[in-house]
């Protein structure tokens, strides 16, 4: 008879599920991009497919640091240390509900966003699809709140809040290149949106090890003048980035 398998050895097995599913979704990604460049894809399936293994990459990875976390707690019998990467969601929910969007406050009390029906159906604006993921982030469904930003950024490549926040959401998942590609992007469009360097700031100072360039982003977000919460968040992590960079 086959012996049951301890709570910590299922979690083992779990991780390892999930790790091969990363190699599984990050190979495809590389096949896909070479199938494209040879031309043996159109850009409309190529699009299509790229953006769904992308949020599959993305959840998987997200489930993959959350699952180590867990391990290494339970290892060590105490929590886990806030990185800046966690408290750069907590300062987009206080810009976000700042600047009188009202999204988070309306997902906390069960409101539904505009344009968003009571079964559910994504909005068709863009408007309301960046309501909608703002809604989708703060219930913590980073995945449906990805799809949506592309939604978006298919409608308009340029809009400077989709960029950001996909940013956010790939580098929270540890896709540091592709987060870093989409939040330059935000700023090329919008050098004064402000949420765009915090967050390269943090892929800079967490995801690439490079401080000194993330000292200049933590200050033009700081330059912003943002909300008391996201000003002190923010200092800490210039603080911490300075010393990184042996800078005084």
């Amino acid at each position: 008879m086959a012996v049951a398998k301890t709570k910590p050895e299922l979690d083992i097995d779990a991780l390892a599920d999930l790790e091969e599913q990363r190699r599984f979704l990050l190979q495809s990604l590389k096949d896909l991009d070479r199938e494209h460049e040879a031309g043996d894809i159109d850009e409309v399936d190529y699009r299509t497919l790229k953006d769904d293994y992308t949020a599959r990459a993305a959840s998987v990875l997200h489930a993959i640091d959350e699952r180590k976390a867990g391990l290494a707690r339970k290892q060590r019998g105490a929590k886990r240390k806030r990185s800046t990467k966690v408290t750069a969601l907590i300062i987009a929910g206080v810009v976000v509900v700042g600047v009188g969007a009202g999204v988070l406050v309306a997902s906390s009390s069960g409101q539904r966003v505009p344009g968003q029906t009571v079964s559910g159906n994504v909005p068709s604006n863009v408007t309301d699809q960046l309501a909608a993921a703002q809604q989708d982030i703060a219930s913590g469904k980073a995945v449906d709140a990805l799809k949506l930003y592309d939604q978006v950024l298919k409608q308009d490549p340029n809009n400077a809040e989709a960029l950001t926040f996909r940013g956010w959401i790939l580098e929270s998942a540890n896709l540091h290149d592709e987060a870093l590609t989409s939040l330059n992007k935000a700023l090329a469009a919008d050098p004064s949106f402000a949420m765009a360097h915090y967050f390269k700031g943090a892929v800079l100072l967490e995801g690439k090890n490079d401080p000194a360039a993330a000292v200049k982003e933590f200050e033009a977000f700081l330059a912003s003048n943002p909300p008391a919460d996201a000003a002190k968040t923010a200092q800490d992590a210039l603080n911490q980035a300075k010393q990184a960079a042996g800078q005084k």
